[in-house]
């Protein structure tokens, strides 16, 4: 169902009205059916997003097993691949946390200036949770895998750029699984960490900084935003007048507690 979506939007189909639906909160059923019958698309693999230079033919190409050292969770290139062009169709549009194009060459040229198995292994466990495989267990499990790949490969005083996207990346994981304060954890290590950031003076480095800077302090605005509502939907109720005890009632009476 979210195949044929991701298909009409790589294709540049349709795209602010699918994207006005999507916020309308509509269905993915009433979109597909608004867009094409269904076997007017191809239902593999999604394309990536609309403006994603992650092209599959060209990733195939350079070949994802003489990388199979980015993780160690799976080298299936066809797992990667899709979770990849999830990642990129659905995530980073909306939580920008580095750049696309520097993080797919270091990728494919086995780079560690903008791409480390922590950040492959935290982006692979967020995808999961985009997937619509039938599997949904193997594909819980396959998260999980990449979670506990993530986690343990964290290295919060190593000042590197990529690890600083990790982190950001898995607050976004802990978030969608309810997890709220081990999120948070990683969200504010994430932010106290970019003051110590190695500075490097490779083309494009300063402006990958910024585009991770200003992702996660957005992230930071969502959490207060989020806060604030929910104290406002909390919060004891003002007391007004109707709500005074009559003191009457008190007089010559004297409390059991206060004696």
């Amino acid at each position: 169902m979210t195949q044929q979506i991701l298909r009409a939007l790589s294709s540049d189909q349709h795209v602010p009205e699918i994207l006005h639906r999507l916020q309308n909160s509509e269905t993915y059923e009433s979109i597909v059916e608004w867009l094409a019958p269904p076997d007017s698309y191809d239902t593999h693999s999604p394309a990536g997003s609309q403006h994603s230079t992650f092209d599959p033919p060209a990733h195939e190409m350079t070949g994802i097993s003489s990388n199979s050292h980015w993780t160690s969770v799976t080298t299936d290139p066809v797992v990667l691949d899709h979770l990849f062009q999830l990642y990129f169709a659905w995530i980073h549009p909306v939580h920008t946390l580095f750049s696309e194009g520097h993080f797919v060459n270091s990728f494919r040229y086995n780079s560690r200036l903008f791409c480390s198995t922590v950040l492959v292994n935290a982006m692979c466990a967020l995808a999961c949770h985009l997937h619509t495989n039938a599997d949904t267990d193997e594909i819980e499990q396959l998260g999980l895998s990449f979670s506990d790949a993530a986690r343990s490969e964290i290295e919060p005083d190593d000042g590197c750029l990529t690890t600083i996207q990790a982190l950001a990346v898995m607050f976004l994981v802990d978030c969608a699984r309810g997890r709220g304060l081990r999120a948070s954890s990683y969200l504010n290590l994430a932010s106290r960490s970019l003051s110590n950031v190695k500075i490097l003076q490779d083309d494009g480095f300063l402006e990958v900084v910024r585009d991770t800077t200003q992702g996660i302090r957005s992230l930071n605005m969502y959490v207060c935003l989020d806060s604030c509502v929910g104290y406002a939907a909390n919060r004891p109720k003002r007391m007004g007048p109707d709500d005074i005890p009559d003191t009457n009632i008190l007089e010559g009476k004297s409390s059991p507690h206060c004696r």
